[in-house]
């Protein structure tokens, strides 16, 4: 029965990724709102499973962080964020969770992807548009090993991700689930 429940939850992740549909049951943060939706790909489709809040609790620095969600969406963090830019070193989780909490964006690729497929998520991150409640595209980017798929892009309650990049819908999911955190904060972080 496990397998069955897979391969429909399978089934109903390829037809709303073909279809160009994001639209995801998020409990906590800002869930609410229009689905986002995005130029349909056929030869990239996305996963775009539902992501349970974890919550939004501060912890000390350097502290173990467990996840139940991966990518998270959600969860304890450090009190200090991460720098919106793209790091070329993985950033610790419980930095960018925090930068979830404030409304941003957080594109991740696996350190083992495709050259192509990184150039691609690269290419939708640098054509962000800038947030305009911030003056800055609110959105960092970088290597995350422990990613199930090669590419993610996570907001607040929300993840797209898939072995491929659509850059459109990379677009209008980053532009559509922008400053829909718990709080609203556009300061740059300071870490790493």
């Amino acid at each position: 029965m496990g397998t069955d429940a897979a391969r429909l939850a399978a089934r109903r992740a390829r037809a709303l990724a073909a279809a160009g549909l994001v639209a995801l049951a998020g409990c906590g943060g800002d869930s609410s709102g229009s689905p986002v939706v995005g130029p349909s790909d056929p030869s990239c489709p996305a996963v775009v499973p539902p992501v349970a809040n974890e919550g939004w609790i501060h912890v000390a620095e350097a502290s173990a962080v467990a996840y139940r969600a991966n990518p998270p969406a959600s969860g304890p963090h450090y009190p200090v964020w991460a720098r919106y830019q793209e790091h070329a070193s993985a950033v610790a989780r419980p930095y960018w969770v925090h930068n979830l909490e404030h409304g941003a964006i957080v594109f991740l690729y696996r350190p083992d992807a495709p050259a192509a497929v990184v150039m691609a998520l690269r290419a939708a991150f640098q054509s962000l548009p800038d947030d305009p409640a911030c003056g800055h595209r609110r959105a960092l980017m970088t290597p995350d090993p422990l990613l199930p798929r090669a590419t993610a892009v996570v907001a607040a309650d929300f993840v797209v991700a898939a072995d491929c990049v659509n850059a459109g819908l990379v677009r209008d999911f980053a532009t559509g689930r922008r400053g829909r955190g718990p709080e609203q904060v556009c300061a740059d972080g300071t870490r790493p």
